[in-house]
């Protein structure tokens, strides 16, 4: 076996007509998922407005490249209106062309916009998505049925500009993620066969600078209309080498690195693992295709109960001021986080404080130097780089020394306003919703029902704002900081940072939530909820499959499994500034054949605990691709790593442990 991994065909980059990479493009391009070259419709439209065809999906005019977005249009919109009145001839037409439509009648038709995830709805991206299913050799048909939709479409002023997505399944439903069992044979294989990957991907500049994570896990598919398996058997899987690209980068461009490792995995005796390599989202701060549903926003309130003063495992946080867009000034709530837990702080003397500790990228939103801006033509906003020399700027770099800062304005808070804003929006919601039908009902036991509800809604609402009104909210004040260079030993990046509290009183504990608050009470593990945390432990410590638990402020508590092997994560445009290369993370994943997250935005820095009450590591990040289910995977620290660090870094003078 030889110990050189293959090389790219086309290591300098040019396209010769004879080169692999060459005879790659053209199969991309011209072939279907047998073989067969595409024949193009008969329709003159086709020739005039383009075509998009590709495995598991056809549209025209041409389709942006996933990941989208996908946000339903209203019923009274002019263009749905038309679209209901020409189902019957939009379902006859893909019936006619033996397309197999996904659902019954008409349930395979949805108007909505598909956006990139920075882009705003606009005319220019209504689609009329088709479910269907991929079979073998229905290109052809597809093509056809879609352009004869279009041709339907274009009739209409209010449907011009629709565009027709004809898409399977595998694309739009995201896949779910299972770790790898530990004695799979490329465990073994693993510290040969990485290297020479890592050999591969760093040989052209356009895609050393484009992949951002390589993993190893299995993966299958939950197909339409199966989310209980019940007696069934789940959905096989298959272990797969993911590799996530640059949103920037066009898959031809990748082709003759793909072509050197499906060799590398045949020479290493790994044929039965296969290659999946994909574009991660267009921002590396924003989750990836979402399947054209309703847009989600659980997690983003806190109602049906009081505001927690008492701070621990789980605790929402974010910065406790508003932001002004950069030019418009508009004000902007800052991003939130997730307070993982509390640590004890002990002094040479012996005086002891408690803190709060979360991920550094959410604490830093205080300090000098952060600002935002809008995004042209968007209704999204992005962080902009650090001013060169500011206070941002060195903390990033170096780091924040132990209790050098105590800026009045570098407040953290906890709720975040952010949180208090949508849960104030939703209450007063709901409050004006029960004042119209309070006023429209005649049945007195309605009336009962809607005035308790109404009290109690504005009870809550009053509650609230004063809680924020008297300063309740406030948290802390950033204490020691890793900032973004420090790593550990076994090359894992350090994100966290030590929050003080402001107030003594909010100091809470690193209780595991009680079995009454559990997602199924009843599978609650009753030896640890309820519990307060018995110590920290490593990830060396536990092995493949073994289930773990986290609670974070925006999906609750979850549970996960470990996976046998760690995950490579490049982010050059964010190393390259620190003269650093790609990291090793250890890698947590959903517990479940179901694409759900253990993890999403608004839970960075949340603990991750064994069945044995242990923290074992913190979350920090995760990968985001075209059908990886958002935050079904996540990288986290280990724990004792993370402990060394904080103690190293505030050397003899300080102690840093376990709050018990």
């Amino acid at each position: 076996m030889s110990t050189h991994p293959p090389t790219p065909s086309n290591s300098s980059g040019s396209r010769s007509s004879s080169s692999e990479f060459e005879i790659e493009v053209k199969r991309r391009r011209l072939q279907d998922d047998r073989g067969g070259a595409l024949t193009p419709p008969p329709e003159n439209r086709m020739a005039q407005e383009g075509f998009c065809v590709q495995k598991y999906r056809v549209g025209q005019p041409p389709l942006q490249i996933l990941p989208l977005n996908s946000t339903f249009i209203s019923d009274d919109h002019p263009a749905a209106i038309f679209i209901r009145t020409k189902l019957p001839v939009f379902n006859f037409t893909c019936v006619h062309w033996k397309v197999d439509l996904i659902g019954e009648n008409y349930d395979a038709f949805e108007l909505v916009h598909r956006t990139l995830e920075d882009e705003a709805p606009s005319p220019n991206n209504m689609t009329l998505c088709v479910k269907a299913n991929w079979t073998e050799g229905c290109t052809h048909n597809w093509s056809i049925a879609v352009s004869a939709l279009r041709s339907v479409l274009s009739d209409n002023p209010a449907t011009r500009t629709v565009r027709v997505e004809m898409i399977s399944w595998q694309l739009y439903r995201p896949r779910f993620t299972e770790p790898l069992e530990g004695d799979h044979p490329i465990v073994h294989a693993w510290p040969q066969i990485q290297p020479q990957i890592h050999t591969i991907l760093n040989q052209r500049p356009v895609v050393k600078n484009a992949w951002q994570s390589i993993i190893v896990v299995r993966r299958g598919y939950i197909r339409p209309n199966v989310e209980d398996f019940g007696n069934a058997d789940p959905p096989q899987t298959s272990v797969v080498l993911l590799i996530i690209m640059s949103y920037d980068v066009d898959p031809w461009q990748w082709a003759p690195e793909e072509h050197a490792i499906k060799r590398l995995l045949l020479q290493h005796g790994q044929s039965e693992v296969q290659l999946d390599i994909e574009r991660g989202s267009n921002q590396t701060s924003t989750f990836p295709l979402r399947p054209p549903t309703k847009p989600d926003t659980a997690g983003n309130t806190i109602t049906g109960s009081p505001y927690s003063f008492s701070i621990g495992l789980g605790a929402d946080c974010g910065p406790a001021k508003y932001f002004e867009l950069v030019l418009s000034g508009k004000p902007i709530a800052g991003p939130n986080g997730t307070v993982g837990g509390i640590v004890t702080v002990t002094k040479s003397d012996g005086t002891e404080r408690k803190m709060a500790l979360l991920n550094y990228h959410v604490a830093r939103t205080v300090f000098e130097g952060m600002s935002f801006e809008g995004i042209p033509n968007t209704t999204d906003i992005a962080q902009r780089n650090a001013p060169l020399n500011s206070e941002l700027a060195n903390i990033d770099r170096n780091g924040l020394p132990a209790a050098t800062l105590n800026s009045q304005d570098m407040l953290l808070e906890s709720p975040s306003r952010k949180k208090h804003n949508y849960t104030m929006q939703d209450l007063s919601q709901s409050i004006a919703d029960d004042q119209i039908a309070l006023n429209a009902t005649t049945d007195p036991a309605d009336g009962a029902i809607l005035r308790a509800r109404l009290a109690e809604n504005l009870e809550e609402y009053a509650d609230k704002k004063k809680f924020f009104d008297d300063g309740m909210h406030h948290l802390g004040r950033p204490w020691l900081a890793s900032g973004f260079t420090r790593r550990t030993g076994s090359n894992s990046r350090l994100d966290w940072a030590l929050v003080a509290f402001d107030d003594d009183g909010r100091i809470g504990s690193n209780m595991v939530p009680a079995s009454e608050h559990w997602p199924v009470p009843k599978k609650a593990p009753i030896d640890i909820a309820g519990k307060v945390l018995k110590g920290v432990t490593s990830c060396k410590n536990i092995t493949a499959l073994d289930e773990v638990f986290k609670v974070g402020s925006r999906t609750g508590l979850t549970r996960g499994e470990y996976s046998g092997i760690k995950v490579d994560v490049n982010l050059p445009a964010h190393d390259n500034d620190y003269g650093m290369g790609s990291s090793n993370e250890h890698c947590f994943v959903y517990k479940g054949s179901q694409p759900r997250p253990f993890a999403d935005r608004g839970d960075s820095g949340a603990w991750i605990w064994t069945r044995g009450a242990k923290f074992v590591a913190q979350f920090h990040g995760g990968p985001r691709a075209e059908t990886l289910a958002p935050g079904s995977l996540m990288y986290a620290t280990d724990a004792e790593e993370l402990f060394r660090d904080m103690n190293d870094m505030v050397g003899p003078d300080y102690t840093i442990a376990l709050a018990t």
